[in-house]
């Protein structure tokens, strides 16, 4: 049986940290308990807000935890002995921290795209103001990224939400239930 090293349950941990991040949405400095509008600024919502190059860097540490930490965690899952409701918990844990990465790489793709195509960029020559189809070229840009990142957030809850029952699941297979190995021994 081999043990879990340091380093081990460390990645495993901040993988988990990553899920928690992509799940909850990233953490706003400021007083906490506030509104906004209490703190003295205005009433801005996230998607409302022009992402910055940190924000996709940290997108990027997140999916990059989130991966990182579930292949060291499924690793060290798989190098014991598993029942199958075991490993099917931890097949189903494993599409869900991929759909969580790769929803979270298209978020971040439509939020850089997003900003580089901004609509002062797409005025019509002479008139001075967006056309029509840059304006609907813009929302339909806006919207991705949005869409992306709520898909981005479920898979990010159901993988969080599925940790327990894989724990569950390692309890039972490493402790059968008491009753049931009473009545083996006779």
């Amino acid at each position: 049986m081999r043990t879990v090293t340091i380093a081990q349950t460390a990645t495993a941990s901040i993988g988990r940290l990553g899920l928690a991040a992509a799940a909850f949405g990233k953490p706003t400095p400021g007083r906490t308990g506030e509104r906004p509008e209490a703190a003295g600024g205005p009433a801005e919502t996230t998607t409302d807000a022009r992402p910055g190059m940190s924000d996709s860097i940290y997108d990027l540490l997140v999916n990059a935890a989130i991966a990182v930490g579930w292949l060291s965690e499924r690793r060290t899952l798989y190098g014991r002995s598993l029942d199958k409701d075991v490993r099917v918990m931890v097949t189903a844990k494993d599409v869900l921290v991929a759909c969580t990465v790769l929803t979270g790489a298209a978020a971040l793709v439509g939020k850089v795209l997003s900003r580089r195509e901004s609509p002062a960029d797409r005025s019509v020559p002479g008139e001075g103001h967006a056309s029509a189809d840059a304006a609907i070229d813009t929302e339909g840009n806006r919207r991705h990224p949005q869409s992306m990142t709520e898909l981005n957030r479920a898979f990010a809850l159901l993988a969080v939400a599925s940790t327990p029952f894989i724990n569950f699941a390692l309890f039972d297979s490493y402790h059968p239930h008491p009753l049931r190995s009473f009545f083996s021994l006779w």
